[in-house]
């Protein structure tokens, strides 16, 4: 019998919580030979298939009609546990947190069910915790010193030593590490780790490194690695790769990139189909499993990008250098080439090693212009006009193609943020989306689907990005909601397709209703994940997708090449293949938890940016968008600089104004007057709280 077997059994037979010693008499395990059991009963615990109680003792969780989840705190205070083995999310209120924090996993109470599924809980221990360091504002009073934290997800101030106490000033920015966790009856307590001063628009960028705990420097060992790393291809690198310096390839990136993970290249056969080259840099050559490169690169999971700075995920010699695909130097690369038909379908391809020498580098501008006929843009680039024009039109067959099977476009704006060289934001735009970033877009998703479905049919281990159906219930909601604007939808009898959201997004195209229904579909789906199973990526519709593109930024491209190339050269057999699934699912876990943590790093910074800017025009009236309902107002979102904000119901003077949850909208009871999401506003600007993310407005006028 297995340990974990006799564990479960000695739990169902005495039928009561057990500490570590019962279970090993239970066992017949004697006391030297205890510590593996330990260390198993913590495993099971971190699981969520053990629950550790006070008093160190371990029950089965449905003995105690406990769920064991992660716990995600909202600002408001109240929180949710998203259960470790799958299910419906509990729901937590303020009072029943007993002393968890934001990320801890923890076990849940069940004190209530509602006729409609829901469920109330109330914490009764915390298995893991989450949060090791708090960043916030020093608040002295005259026997005590508080740090107030950035996060308001974390809903208790942290108490200094005495000895921390005299080293800061009121209103001081720190970084403290947690020594005291808090409890039903006491706050956390924690020691200082670092003084960053008094706030400013340069410190407030550092607050949020600090707070998303983002490694900036590197460690010592990976920088000598990285220093002894040649700037140049040397002859020894060439072995065995396909050699593709004459071939006329380059690359197409924002204005800013200075990592080119990719160049693309292209030839129209004489048959009417195309090939394509999509070649990806070869970190796997310079990384190696194990180094002290690969350990930090794995620690950091992806580069992180700001308005003012990348942390990147590599030292700046290979992401700036070596691997990035500058022009008019050889490269080493990985390349996926593909011969795809007049339908966009790849009917054949080979992946390979190479070596390229790149011809230009592009700003999507400057490709833009070409593809516009711009004269001097084509003058300035005249090798690349026949290739970018073929591209160009490569890439509106790939475009329909992937329409046509349902995949999902929301095309909802990216704000572009302009900072002084003080760190304040000057100017708030939205990003253009042309043409040309669509052919990198739509080059890079058919590698990527060509590399998966290679991987897929290897039948080996692999990494693949996925995205899961939405929740059938959020989905019902969402349907039920669309029917009552008199759009006609099927009734769904099995699972949903990509197809039919897709028809929805095409009914209320240009329509006023569009918004409304593209933020409420956004809404309902899953968030997309690494995964060493399979199981498609539903926005996309496609049934095989990876990320295989990106390894100068994100691990799991990186990953995945080595996974790639030892697919290549055979090297996987029956000893490894259960190894390195298990060694998958770990990094997996590990890279989607990386990639979550840098884009809401990423999306605080820029709301962060977006209130100070707003700062400057309290008073001044902007056209707005509708993107919430509650019974206390309207949440908003400015039109033109995407500045999040709120508009009380008190604000709102010529009515009293009813919630209608299900249909998303206010109702006044005397005027009728609707509010509904998606609907534009006429408002101003009256206040804007940026240490609590918040601007307030006044409602002026509803736009047609």
């Amino acid at each position: 019998m297995s340990l974990e077997k006799g564990i479960f059994e000695a739990l169902e037979k005495l039928n009561k919580p057990l500490k570590a010693r019962e279970i090993a008499k239970f066992l017949g395990i004697p006391v030297e030979e205890r510590a593996e059991l330990r260390e198993k009963l913590k495993e099971l615990s971190k699981e969520g298939k053990l629950v550790k109680l006070k008093g160190a003792k371990y029950a089965l969780p449905e003995k105690l009609n406990l769920i064991v989840g992660k716990l995600c705190v909202y600002r408001e205070g109240y929180g949710f546990v998203d259960p470790i083995n799958g299910g419906k999310g509990v729901f937590v209120p303020g009072r029943n947190m007993n002393g968890a924090m934001n990320g801890d996993i923890v076990a849940v109470e069940i004190v209530k069910e509602f006729k409609d599924g829901r469920k109330e809980g109330k914490i009764v221990s915390v298995i893991e915790r989450a949060i090791k360091k708090v960043v916030g504002r020093v608040e002295k009073t005259k026997r005590y010193c508080f740090v107030i934290p950035e996060d308001k997800r974390i809903r208790y101030d942290v108490l200094l030593t005495s000895e921390d106490c005299e080293k800061v000033e009121n209103g001081d920015y720190v970084v403290a590490e947690i020594i005291s966790y808090p409890s039903e009856t006491r706050g956390p307590v924690g020691r200082l780790l670092e003084n960053l001063g008094k706030t400013g628009p340069k410190l407030d960028i550092e607050l949020i490194i600090r707070k998303y705990d983002l490694p900036v420097e590197f460690p010592p060992e990976a920088l000598e690695e990285a220093e002894k790393i040649s700037d140049v291809v040397i002859e020894e690198d060439l072995k065995g790769r396909v050699d593709l310096r004459e071939q006329l390839c380059f690359t197409i990136d924002g204005e800013n990139a200075r990592d080119f993970d990719d160049a693309v290249a292209i030839e129209k056969l004489s048959n009417g189909n195309y090939k394509l080259y999509v070649h990806i840099a070869d970190v796997s050559h310079y990384v190696k499993p194990g180094s002290a490169l690969d350990r930090e690169a794995y620690k950091r999971g992806t580069s992180v990008y700001f308005p003012d700075r990348c942390i990147p995920m590599l030292p700046e010699k290979l992401s700036n250098g070596i691997c990035s695909l500058n022009p008019n130097v050889d490269r080493l690369t990985f390349t996926c080439e593909m011969v795809i038909n007049k339908k966009g379908i790849v009917v054949d391809y080979k992946i390979y090693e190479s070596v390229i020498h790149s011809k230009a580098r592009l700003t999507y501008t400057i490709a833009q212009k070409i593809i516009d006929g711009d004269k001097e843009a084509i003058d300035k680039f005249p090798h690349v006009v026949e290739s970018l024009k073929t591209m160009y039109e490569l890439a509106q067959i790939l475009h329909k193609k992937r329409y046509k099977r349902g995949s999902l476009d929301f095309d909802l704006p990216e704000p572009v943020v302009v900072l002084s060289t003080e760190g304040e934001p000057i100017d708030i735009y939205r990003a253009e989306r042309l043409w040309a970033h669509r052919i990198i877009e739509e080059f890079m998703i058919a590698a990527n689907e060509t590399v998966a479905e290679y991987m897929f049919w290897t039948d080996y281990p692999s990494v693949y990005r996925i995205h899961e159906s939405p929740d059938r219930e959020k989905l019902q909601e969402f349907l039920n909601f669309v029917r009552s604007l008199g759009i006609r939808i099927p009734s769904v009898k099995n699972d949903i397709q990509p197809k039919m959201l897709q028809k929805i997004l095409e009914e209320v195209e240009g329509k006023s209703e569009e918004k409304l229904v593209n933020y409420l579909m956004l809404r309902t789906m899953a968030r997309a994940k690494y995964s060493p199973d399979n199981v498609g990526h539903f926005g996309l519709a496609s049934t095989y997708y990876t990320h295989f593109t990106s390894p100068i930024r994100r691990y799991a491209d990186l990953q995945l090449h080595r996974q790639v190339k030892m697919a290549l050269n055979g090297e996987f057999n029956s000893e490894n293949i259960p190894l390195w699934e298990e060694k998958l699912e770990l990094i997996c876990k590990h890279v989607t938890e990386r990639s979550i943590n840098a884009d809401e790093a990423e999306r605080d910074v820029i709301e962060l940016k977006k209130l100070q800017f707003a700062k400057k025009h309290i008073g001044e009236v902007f056209e707005a968008m509708i993107t919430g309902i509650s019974e206390q107002g309207l949440y908003i979102e400015t039109i033109e600089q995407l500045i999040p904000g709120f508009i009380h119901v008190a604000n709102l003077k010529n009515d009293y104004y009813i919630c209608i949850p299900k249909q998303y909208c206010l109702i006044g009871e005397k005027t009728r007057t609707i509010f509904r999401i998606g609907d534009r506003l006429l408002v101003r600007l009256i206040n804007v709280d940026v240490e609590n993310r918040k601007a307030d407005f006044d409602f002026v006028r509803k736009l047609k």
